[in-house]
C-alpha cells in the first residue's frame, strides 16, 4: 500500500450540473488544487487466499491482471494480425468463458510515455460513459454515421443482452519492471453514484466533435489500488463501461484510473511506455 495524492478529482460539493465542457486543446486555466487527503492506494495483487478465477475478479472489481506473453515485437506492425487475435482469445476463453460474445476491435493500438506522441493521462477519469446512448454519440464523433449506424443496428438486436467495452493495457518496450508512472484504479462497488460526474469533451475525438466521458468527485469512501512493478508479460484488463438491457439502472460499471508519481519511485527509474487497447464486446443472450 502507498499513500497518494490523486490528480484531477473534483471537490466533493461541486454541483454536478455545473460542470463545463471541457476543451482539451485550450491552454490550462490556472485555478487552486484542491486540499484532500492522500489515499492509501492498495496492492491489487491477489492475496493467496483470493480463490477466485481471473474472469470472477474480472466480473466483480472491474479489473484484473492477466499473465499472458504476446508474440508482437513490433507494436505499429503486428497489432492487426497478431495482437487482435490474442485480445479475442483472452477475451472468449479467460474473462468470458462459456458466454456467447461477440468481439469488436480493430488496430491501432494507443501509445503513451517515452518514444511515443502521446503523454500519462494524470487525472482521474473514465473513458466510458454511463449510457448507451452516449457511447453511440462517441462512436459517430470517433468514427462517423456510418459506423453510428452499424454499432446500434448490432446493439439493439434482440439476442444482444448487454455491452462492456474492455481496455487492455500494458508496458512496451520496458527492460525491466514497471517503477514510473503507473495506473491507479478504483473499485466500481467503492463508488457513491452522486460521485461520478458526466461531461463532454472536445479536442479528443476529429474536427472538434464532442464526446461523452466521466470524472469523479473526492470521497473518501473510494477504493482506490494499484499493481506494483507490472512487467511486459503482465496484462491489464479493466472495464470502460457496461451496458445491460434488462437492468438500464444497474449501478455503473466504469472503472476510473489515472497515472500517479509513485513516492518510491527511484529517481533514475526506467520511463514507461505503455500501450491501451479498447475493445467492444456484445453479450449475447444464453
Amino acid at each position: 500500500m502507498v499513500e497518494v495524492q490523486l490528480k484531477g478529482l473534483l471537490p466533493p460539493d461541486m454541483d454536478p450540473a455545473t460542470m463545463p465542457t471541457i476543451d482539451v486543446t485550450a491552454p490550462p486555466q490556472p485555478r487552486p488544487q484542491p486540499d484532500y487527503p492522500p489515499f492509501e492506494v492498495r496492492n491489487a495483487r491477489p492475496s493467496a487466499d483470493d480463490c477466485r478465477s481471473e474472469a470472477e475478479r474480472f466480473a466483480e472489481d472491474g479489473f484484473v491482471l492477466l499473465r499472458h506473453s504476446t508474440r508482437v515485437r513490433d507494436w505499429d506492425s503486428d497489432v492487426a494480425s497478431i495482437y487482435l487475435p490474442e485480445i479475442e482469445a483472452i477475451l472468449r476463453d479467460r474473462l468470458f468463458p462459456g458466454r456467447r460474445i461477440e468481439v469488436q476491435q480493430r488496430a491501432p493500438v494507443l501509445r503513451r510515455g517515452r518514444g511515443t506522441n502521446e503523454p500519462y493521462a494524470q487525472g482521474v477519469h473514465s473513458d466510458g460513459p454511463l449510457t448507451p446512448e452516449h457511447y453511440l454519440q462517441n462512436v459517430v464523433a470517433f468514427a462517423g454515421p456510418d459506423a453510428e449506424r452499424w454499432w446500434k443496428a448490432q446493439y439493439e438486436r434482440p439476442e444482444v443482452s448487454g455491452f462492456v467495452n474492455v481496455d487492455f493495457w500494458r508496458t512496451t518496450n520496458m527492460s525491466g519492471p514497471l517503477r514510473h508512472m503507473p495506473l491507479a484504479l478504483c473499485r466500481p462497488a467503492s463508488l457513491d453514484q452522486a460521485d461520478i460526474v458526466p461531461t463532454a469533451m472536445v479536442g479528443i475525438a476529429p474536427e472538434q466533435r464532442e464526446t461523452r466521458h466521466l470524472v469523479l468527485r473526492y470521497n473518501a469512501s473510494q477504493d482506490w489500488a494499484y499493481f506494483p512493478e507490472m512487467e511486459v508479460e503482465d496484462l491489464l484488463a479493466f472495464k470502460l463501461c457496461e451496458f445491460w438491457k434488462d437492468m438500464p439502472h444497474a449501478p455503473p460499471q466504469n472503472v476510473f484510473h489515472t497515472a500517479f508519481e509513485h513516492p518510491d519511485s527511484p529517481a533514475d527509474a526506467e520511463h514507461r511506455q505503455s500501450c491501451e487497447h479498447r475493445v467492444g464486446v456484445l453479450i449475447l443472450r444464453d
